[in-house]
């Protein structure tokens, strides 16, 4: 393959990772502004809004799980074995779940049925896979996912902060603030996941963020 034919790859590659948050991005844009205009709106759009205000509620409970996992996984000097991933998994959540929140989220997961458990289950399938291919990767995507996280992070934690906030000072019961929120963070998680992308990212590994809640240059194996 030639250079022009990498470049294009590359290129390639570094937009189509961020797609699936932009597209939440866009959703819940979509929703935060249909409140504004109920009569061109139809109906059933605003019943959805409890769904992704659920999904919310999800990706939050389970943001610091995926953080030890995403340390433990960049850490890690070679993959462990296969059938040792599910209890490394079970075990972080074990771990994570009592202190997040996140053994009631998949309790009400379960308790909705399989339209709101089985995203959450290859949720969880994904961030093994995660766990058993990490190690095999290059420096800087180790240090890139180490980056990606801990920005989740700091961005759910302001903008849960800033929502509390806002409801308590202007008393603030509509859907419409927490579909802004949600379209706020995904927009910034789908342009991070670009900027890790980018060369100037590989030259000066840094968070997006002045807070760097993993430390993404920390490395040292387990």
């Amino acid at each position: 393959m030639d250079i022009v034919s990498e470049s294009i790859a590359a290129r390639l590659r570094r937009y189509a990772f961020p797609v699936p948050d932009a597209l939440l991005a866009f959703i819940y844009l979509i929703f935060a502004v249909a409140h504004f205009f109920p009569h061109y709106v139809p109906h059933a759009m605003f019943g959805a809004t409890e769904g992704l205000g659920f999904a919310l509620i999800v990706e939050g409970a389970f943001l610091f799980g995926q953080g030890t996992l995403v340390d433990v996984a960049t850490r890690l000097k070679k993959r462990p074995p296969i059938w040792l991933v599910p209890f490394i998994l079970g075990g972080v959540i074990l771990f994570v779940g009592n202190q997040t929140g996140a053994w009631e989220v998949i309790k009400a997961a379960w308790s909705q049925g399989t339209v709101a458990f089985l995203p959450l289950l290859l949720s969880l399938i994904e961030r093994g896979v995660m766990l058993w291919q990490m190690p095999t990767r290059t420096t800087t995507q180790k240090m890139a996912a180490r980056a990606l996280i801990s920005n989740r992070i700091i961005t759910a934690l302001v903008l849960g902060i800033l929502f509390a906030i806002a409801s308590l000072a202007l008393g603030l019961g509509a859907a419409w603030p927490v579909m802004l929120a949600g379209a706020l963070y995904f927009a910034i998680a789908a342009y991070d996941d670009i900027r890790v992308r980018r060369p100037a990212f590989a030259a000066n590994p840094k968070v997006l963020f002045r807070y760097d809640v993993l430390g993404v240059k920390y490395l040292e194996p387990l």
